[in-house]
Parts: structure tokens; sequence; C-alpha cells
């Protein structure tokens, strides 16, 4: 979807507003980044720069620690706009400061950028994966991340001029007024924001919060995503510090510094934007949200490979460039979708902690190897930090690879919180994606299904034929009066040798009711001669359609395959009420298992259909909607029966509870529930 078709929906303003506030924030980190190095390094020296990023990431950690619990008592963009400015006031203390003492505000800069610089990244990303449901927040990550990526090329380009024709300090007044401005444009990204209130979740500071700490140590989820970023903060230290090294000895000049550090960033922002524009939607889409995080640390254990087999500039400088790439594209927007379906309350809680204080971990991990290595090896320490980089890459790389299944229980766990109890279905403009599937997407359906082991077929034994005196059911068929058959099929059990003229009477509109309670009554014993039937493409309809109910009755294995059989027939009245039945069959038999490819084949045979037939597939026999797994009696004459179906058959391998509160989720006029069913799926 295209950023035009972006601003004509209701989320369009905020949308164009979080592109807007991307790009002008990362326009500041990037050129602060270079700037505060610049200044540093041109202060001080490459050697002191290990024992700064140690101070920076203790300093970062406490602030991140105390700003998290403030986060937890109220909306991000509350702080985050505090934070804004407050920063904008230091830059610019700063700025009056490097004049008189250039080394202390070159520490000083150095701590102020590396703590609220990425808590404030973090923080306007919680605002975006708060406003936005998940569903909305895959579609339109892309456009924001672009922006970053945009606003990563201007961050380049600015020092780089600034750098060429004023002084290395005149990037002070500059980064303050940035902002400012973005503190602006986060005022847009509120635009339209409805943050519903569920009963069960207690409004901010109503009540004790849990601590960080013990949401953390609950959550096997997010303790997954702060070891992923503790990770490749880590490996990006080490990196990075072998790639200072290596500019430093090159450079002459803070200036001429800053100049390659504002060439190097430019490159990787213009990568990092034909990423966004040509591939990221698409990435994820094939990967996964999990798997495409996976890819940064896979980058970086290459390209340290790389440096390792041919040494020099040139090669450190494109593993550094591949890391930054993949960190501000793809690994960006797909660690921010990771953290959508999380609680608002665990993510207010959690977010700074994981984004900037497992980040300083990192920092602090890296800079003690750094220490270690040129302690033991001194001027080989670089070959020794690029494997490095290498191990804690693989141990990233595991880590996200893991992290699929608990974004898959995440999202049902926002599905519960936002349903609750069933809410009122609405008509709205939202109601024409009923009437479709275009939207679902079943590759990581089917690569999450947890069963893997199928019913075997069953050998059917029909009943013996026994001889039997003439009874009263014989009589009436052979009055053939509908009053006298119904009384017969009430008075007794079908006798073994009357079955097939008893099922004969299901395609008798009059006696079929009764028919199909007194074929029920005998489905344990009779379910050979039933399944025959309804398997044969030959026999009429009318007795096909409803022997699915009498079939379901015997409760038996050997039923359960035959109904999944009959989802091949070519009525679908006779596939849905087939559906309808393992549904029900899969709670009633013990230590039944049925195989998800079997199920997603019928799935997307069932799907692929002219959108007309989707949408007018009608029942001859109105089922009873008090037995429908997706209950549908609460949405009656607003669900189509395809839809219904299509939800039927993938709560045979998905949780049947999360795939019911999804499809009623399709059905109300809560765009935030219903972006989440659509992600779930």
């Amino acid at each position: 979807m295209t950023i035009k078709q972006f601003l004509s929906t209701a989320d369009g303003p905020a949308v164009a507003a979080a592109t807007a506030a991307g790009t002008v924030m990362i326009t500041f980190q990037i050129a602060g980044k270079a700037t505060r190095d610049a200044l540093f390094l041109s202060s001080f020296g490459v050697d002191a720069l290990p024992g700064m990023v140690i101070a920076a990431a203790v300093v970062s950690g406490v602030v991140s620690v105390v700003l998290a619990r403030i986060m937890a008592r109220t909306r991000p963009s509350r702080l985050v706009l505090r934070l804004f400015a407050l920063s904008a006031v230091l830059l610019l203390a700063e700025w009056a400061l490097v004049a008189q003492a250039r080394r202390p505000a070159a520490v000083i800069l150095y701590l102020h950028f590396t703590a609220l610089g990425a808590l404030l990244v973090s923080g306007f990303w919680a605002i975006v994966t708060e406003r936005f449901d998940p569903r909305t927040a895959r579609r339109t990550i892309g456009h924001i991340t672009a922006g970053g990526s945009i606003g990563g090329l201007l961050g380049g380009i600015l020092p780089e001029r600034v750098g060429a024709t004023l002084s290395l300090t005149a990037m002070l007044p500059v980064l303050a007024g940035l902002h400012v401005l973005s503190a602006l444009l986060v005022l847009g990204v509120e635009y339209g924001a409805s943050y519903p209130h569920q009963a069960h979740e207690p409004m901010p500071g109503t009540e004790p919060q849990p601590g960080a700490a013990r949401i953390l140590r609950a959550s096997p989820y997010l303790l997954g995503l702060a070891a992923l970023v503790t990770l490749t903060s880590a490996a990006e230290g080490v990196l990075d510090y072998v790639f200072k090294a290596q500019a430093s000895g090159a450079a002459t000049s803070g200036e001429e510094l800053l100049r390659l550090f504002a060439v190097f960033y430019t490159v990787t922002a213009l990568l990092g934007i034909s990423i966004q524009v040509t591939t990221l939607r698409g990435v994820l889409g094939r990967l996964g949200i999990a798997r495409s995080a996976s890819l940064l640390p896979a980058g970086v254990s290459l390209g340290a490979v790389g440096a390792l087999i041919v040494p020099g500039l040139t090669s450190i400088l494109l593993a550094r460039g591949a890391e930054v790439v993949l960190r501000s594209s793809i690994f960006r927007a797909a660690y921010e979708l990771l953290f959508t379906p999380v609680a608002p309350r665990e993510k207010r809680a959690t977010k700074l902690l994981i984004d900037v204080g497992a980040a300083r971990l990192g920092d602090v991990v890296g800079g003690a190897l750094i220490a270690a290595a040129l302690v033991l090896a001194g001027a080989a320490a670089g070959k020794i930090l690029l494997g490095v980089s290498v191990a804690l890459s693989i141990g990233a790389l595991a880590v996200a690879r893991r992290l699929h299944v608990g974004y898959v229980s995440a999202l049902e766990g926002s599905l519960q919180r936002r349903a609750g109890e069933v809410p009122d279905p609405l008509q709205d403009e939202g109601s024409a994606l009923l009437q479709t599937v275009g939207g679902f997407d079943l590759s990581g359906i089917r690569q999450r299904a947890g069963f893997t082991a199928f019913v075997p077929p069953v050998r059917l034994t029909p009943a013996p034929w026994q001889d039997s005196p003439a009874s009263s059911l014989q009589q009436a068929l052979a009055s053939g009066n509908a009053g006298e058959i119904q009384r017969a099929l009430a008075a007794e059990p079908v006798p073994p040798d009357l079955i097939e003229p008893a099922i004969e009477l299901l395609a008798w509109d009059e006696v079929a009711p009764q028919a199909i309670k007194a074929l029920r009554a005998v489905a344990r014993t009779e379910t050979a001669v039933f399944a025959r039937h309804l398997l044969d493409p030959e026999e009429d309809f009318a007795i096909r359609r409803r022997l699915v109910t009498v079939l379901a009755a015997s409760r038996r294995r050997e039923a359960f395959q035959s109904l999944f059989e009959a989802m091949r027939d070519r009525r679908f009245e006779v596939r849905y009420r087939a559906a309808r039945a393992l549904s029900y069959l899969a709670g009633e038999i013990p230590g039944l298992q049925v195989e998800g490819d079997r199920v997603f084949e019928v799935v997307l045979r069932e799907m692929a259909v002219e959108r007309s037939i989707w949408e007018t597939r009608q029942l001859i026999d109105l089922p009873d909607d008090d037995t429908s797994p997706m209950e549908a009696e609460v949405l009656r004459g607003r669900a189509s029966r395809s839809l219904e179906h299509l939800f039927t058959l993938l709560s045979l391998v998905l949780p049947a509870e999360t795939v019911r509160l999804a499809f009623h989720g399709l059905h109300t006029g809560d765009r935030h529930l219903r972006g989440t069913a659509l992600e779930y799926l």
C-alpha cells in the first residue's frame, strides 16, 4: 500500500506524521553520532573509546531504568515529548560549553547522546507500535522505516557539509533544532489515536503495576527479545571499534574524520533506502518477522568472516556497512513488529529497558571484550575482535530463530485481551474484508501448526446382516405414510436390515428430521454403512448432506476419517457440515491428532474459488447455529458461510478459542482487534 493510499484512510495523517518524524529523528541520530564520535576521537583518541563506551552504557542503563518506571505509568508520547525538549536544551548548553572546555563538552555530549538518543528512538517506536494494530503496523512499517532511511541519508549529508564549510561544533545547534521538530511531529502521530480501555486492563496509575524485572522473568518472549538486543549490540560495538580504529588511523584531523563518517553513513543510508523501497515488504512476507530479524546477525557473521579473510580498511568498512544497512532497514522493521502484540502495560514497563538497557548491557559486554583483547593481544586485537563478533552473532542468530513461536503466542494473548467478552458485531466499512480472503497468508500458519500425526485410514467393515421379523418400521415403510413412518422411527431402534431403507428416508424432507434422530442412535454400530453412502458421489445430495450429522454421532475415529474424506465432496453444504462435524469430533475423541498439512490443503482448495462464488454460498438446510464452533449465532446475517467454514477448518489445527476470537474480531468496529486478528492469520 502506498503513502497516498494510506493518507486516504483514518490512520493516514498519523502514518504521514510518523514517517516524517522517523526521517527527522534518524537524521539527528546519524548526524549526532558522527558529531559525537568526531568530537570525542579528535579530543581524546581511539584508546579512550572503550572506557567511554562502558561509562556511557552505565549512565544510559541507569537512565533507562528510571524512565521505564515513568513510562509504565503513562502513555509513551507524554514522556517522549518532554525528553525531546530536554535534549534540545542540553545541546544548546553543550554548544556554549565546547568553546571554553572542549574535552569536558565532548564527554558530556557522548553521555547525553548515548543516554537519550537511543531512549528517544525507543520511545518513538513505542508510540508507533501502540498507536497502530499489528496488521496496520506490518503494512506501514516499511514507509516509516523508509523515512528513517531517508533520515540516515540526510544525517550523513548534513555533517559532511557542515564539516566542509563551518566547524565541527556548529553541528550542535543544528541538532537541537532537529529535536524540536521531532517533538512537533510526534504530536501528529497521536492524531486520531484511540486507546480503548478493557475492563480487565487497569488504567495506568490506578493500581500498583508489576515491576519490569518481574514482567521479564515471567515472559520468555520478552527475555528472548532482550537477549537478541544484547547480543546484536555487543557484536555491533566490537565491529564498530575495529572500524573506528582503522578510520582513525587513516584520518589526519577531526574535520576529516567527521567527513569520513558522514560519507560512510550517507552511503549506508542510500543502501537502506533501496532495501526499504524494493525488498522489505517482500522479505517480511516470505521469511516472517522473526526470520527477517535473524538476517542482521547472519550478515554480521558473513561480513566479519570476510574481513578476517581479506584484512584492511575496505573489508572492515564493508562489514560495518552491512551491519548498519541491515540494522536500519530489515532488522529495525522486524524488531519493532515483534513488539506489536505485547500487552500495553508490559510494553510500557519493559520496552525502554529492552531497547536501551539491553543495548547498553551489550555495549558493556562489547567494551569489556575490547579491553580484554587489547590487553591480551595488543596490535593483533583486531583479528580476535572480528572472531568475537562472529561468535556473538551466531548466538543472536540462534535466539532470533526461536522468537517466531513467542510472537504467535503474543498475538493469541492480544486477541484474548482485546476481545474479552465477544464484542458486539458492527456493520462498517471494514466489513468488506469479510467477503474475501485476499488478505490471508497461510504460509506462517502452516509452519507453526502443532499437529504432525494424522489419523490413519481405517478399513470400514459393515455390520452383519441379520434377519428379523416384520417390525412396525417395516410395516410403516410399506404403507408409505409419512405419519406412520415418523411414529415407527420414534418407537423403536432401526433394525440392521432396515438401515438402507432408513437412509433413503433422508431424502424425504417430511420425515428426514425423525430419520436423522433414529439413525444417530445406531451410528456407532453402522458407521461403515453411513460412510459408504456419504462418500458415494452418485448418492442423492439430500442424503449426503444429512448423513454428516448422523455419522458424527458415532464419535469414532473411522467417522472422523470418513468426514475428512467428505471434504472433497463437490457440494459446499456437504463440506460445510463435514467441517463442523470434524470440529465437534476433534473435541470428543480422546487422543485424536490431525495432520496439519492435510487441513491446509483443504483450506487452500476452499479459497481457490471466484469471489462471486465465495460471496454467494448458501445452505439448503439451515444448520443449528447454536452448535457452531465459531458461535455464528452471535453474527447471524453478518458473517458469510464461506468465511465461517474457513475458520472452522482452521480451528482443527490452531487453538480453537483463539480462532473463534479472531473470527469475531473481524466482525467488530475495533480496528485494532480486527488488525490483530488478520495478523494472527
